[in-house]
């Protein structure tokens, strides 16, 4: 029988599939913001080393969060459709469980704080959200403490509070393994439910009102108040306009042009007269050219 687990809240996406409570495939990677190809490509690939896996599913854990907002949402929203596919019910755990079933027993007594990216400039920290700018000044203040942390962080965020030689960090390679989390999660909890998965983000999402929901009420407050309207005319149906115009039109007769009382007759002795003129002062011209 077959687990499959998915976490996709942080910097890494994490995927494990467990027969009979061992471990038969694990992979994790960078997000890069196409968790959806990538996962669905590690998904084909678990079917080519083990066929047929989907439909002997008897369990499905994901992270619900807090986490980032694009990969909480994609992880949840694939664990839902998988559940659903194969009716295999869902074990929902949270950021916090999974990195603390992480921690060796060495990690456990210096009692950590979590520490986990949501942007560039804002920082999760245990169960609140700081910013970086305020967590550095906090660590300033602490000149003789000791500050134990872990999770996962940006460079630009790691360097800004490794400047502070209080911090002691317990990096990646100290702590176990996301499978070995998941086998000591399986023990605790229990076989789940059908119950969709929510996603729970660390900063929540800034929802903007609908544009029409905004501006109709503004435009409708803003208009004049109505008058009593003139009655209408009445307004000739489209069978009516049609009617008119498929009458046949009237023709109407040309009248006759007018002539003018001004306008002499030349008599046609006077036309030949002319006619001989010009005809012997063209050869008179070619003579001449000769």
């Amino acid at each position: 029988m077959y687990t499959l687990a998915l976490d996709t809240t942080g910097y890494k996406i994490h995927l494990v599939l467990l027969k009979n409570n061992t471990v038969v495939f694990e992979r994790d990677w960078r997000s890069n913001m196409n968790e959806d190809e990538t996962i669905t490509k590690t998904l084909q690939h678990l079917n080519e080393l083990e066929p047929f896996y989907m439909q002997k599913l008897t369990k499905i854990i994901i992270n619900e969060g807090p986490g980032t907002l694009t990969g909480t949402r994609v992880g949840v929203a694939m664990a839902n459709a998988l559940s659903y596919a194969c009716k295999a019910p869902l074990v929902k755990i949270s950021t916090n469980q999974i990195w603390k079933a992480r921690l060796h027993k060495e990690g456990v007594k210096l009692k950590p704080h979590l520490l986990l990216r949501i942007t560039e400039q804002d920082l999760y920290l245990d169960d609140a959200i700081i910013t970086l700018a305020d967590f550095v000044k906090q660590m300033k203040k602490l000149k003789k403490r000791s500050f134990a942390a872990y999770g996962e962080l940006t460079p630009t965020q790691f360097t800004e509070i490794n400047k502070n030689r209080n911090v002691t960090w317990i990096i990646e390679p100290d702590l176990l393994p996301f499978s070995s989390a998941i086998l000591q999660i399986i023990e605790k909890a229990g076989n789940g439910d059908m119950k969709y998965a929510k996603p729970k983000y660390a900063k929540e999402p800034i929802i903007t009102e609908s544009k029409k929901e905004v501006l109709i009420p503004r435009m409708q407050n803003n208009l004049p108040e109505k008058k009593d309207k003139k009655p209408t005319k009445n307004i000739p149906s489209k069978k009516a306009k049609q009617a008119k115009f498929s009458k046949p039109a009237k023709v109407v007769k040309s009248k006759p042009i007018k002539k003018s009382k001004n306008i002499k007759k030349v008599k046609p002795t006077r036309i030949a007269k002319l006619v001989k003129k010009m005809k012997s002062a063209l050869k008179g011209k070619k003579k001449s050219k000769r």
